[in-house]
């Protein structure tokens, strides 16, 4: 009988110890599984860490300045030659001279963005142009223009990290007396769907199209890790207004408003998009444009009184 007990207890602490071992082996592995997300997702959806501000010296010129930092549209306001056009426009609503300046990378979150306005954070290589924005505040421009968001949504980051980044781009431009500009996220087409198209993995598209399904599959895993409307701008455009009141940064802004200029969003009937519905024609950027003028000179004329 005592044998059969030691026999039965030496079998049950046996089978404790193989479930014991076995919920010990589970635990390590969801714990690496957690370390290796955590190490390679948490950077990505994390808010920029503020940087300490740097200081730039006033200009003792009678010259108006603009800078113009940001994403894509900014981007495209360089290259399609934008910025003397809105020198221009400016240029006949002030007394005094005007000089436009403008730096802008296509993709960019408002992460990056803030990132760019520091060189030690930029990336300079022979082959990525330098996008950083710091020689631009260096000039102590008296506003400068943001266009950041877009990507935001783009990249399912979410309104927490828009708001907080924009925070951060706003105190160093502050800091330094230069009056922001905030353009409101416009109405645009989003469209990041996971699309596979077998015949471009058997042509010379197949990098592209494994490329583009990485970096689509990696933004949907950040929406579902952030809750984040991949689609859709209001979450993330209430959110920043909401910021710029309960803070008091709307009384230190010119803030431009999506109905100030375009109504409609991508479905304007002005046709002010390209046929992407993301991103401004020329048609697009002389609205734009017109209404930064006016919006600078009405902050200027009321700031000189």
């Amino acid at each position: 009988m005592c044998l059969c007990r030691f026999v039965f207890s030496c079998y049950l602490c046996h089978r404790i110890m193989k479930r014991l071992k076995g919920c010990i082996f589970g635990t390590l592995v969801a714990l690496a599984v957690f370390a290796i997300i955590y190490v390679y997702v948490h950077p990505v959806i994390t808010p920029a860490d503020e940087l300490p501000v740097y200081h730039v010296s006033k200009h003792l010129d009678d010259t108006l300045r603009v800078a113009l930092i940001g994403d894509s549209w900014v981007m495209f306001h360089y290259t399609l030659g934008r910025d003397s056009v809105l020198q221009y426009l400016l240029q006949s609503k002030v007394p005094i001279p005007v000089k436009v300046r403008s730096r802008g990378k296509g993709g960019a979150n408002s992460k990056e963005v803030y990132y760019y306005m520091f060189s030690s954070e930029t990336i300079e290589s022979e082959q990525e142009p330098d996008y950083c924005t710091q020689p631009l505040l260096e000039e102590h421009p008296n506003y400068c223009i943001i266009s950041a968001g877009i990507n935001d949504v783009g990249q399912g980051r979410g309104a927490d990290f828009y708001c907080q980044n924009y925070q951060n781009i706003l105190h160093l431009l502050l800091c330094n007396k230069i009056r922001p500009v905030v353009l409101e996220l416009p109405t645009v087409t989003i469209d990041n769907r996971i699309e596979v198209h077998v015949e471009d993995f058997f042509n010379e598209n197949r990098s592209f199209a494994v490329s583009r399904i990485k970096k689509r599959l990696g933004f949907w895993v950040t929406a579902q890790l952030t809750g984040a409307d991949m689609y859709h701008v209001d979450e993330c455009r209430t959110a920043l207004r909401r910021m710029l009141d309960e803070t008091g940064l709307i009384d230190s802004v010119v803030y431009i408003g999506i109905k100030e200029w375009n109504p409609e969003g991508y479905k304007d009937r002005r046709g002010i998009y390209l046929n992407d519905g993301t991103h401004l024609n020329l048609a697009g950027y002389d609205v734009l444009d017109s209404c930064f003028a006016e919006a600078i000179r009405k902050d200027y004329a009321k700031r000189l009184r």
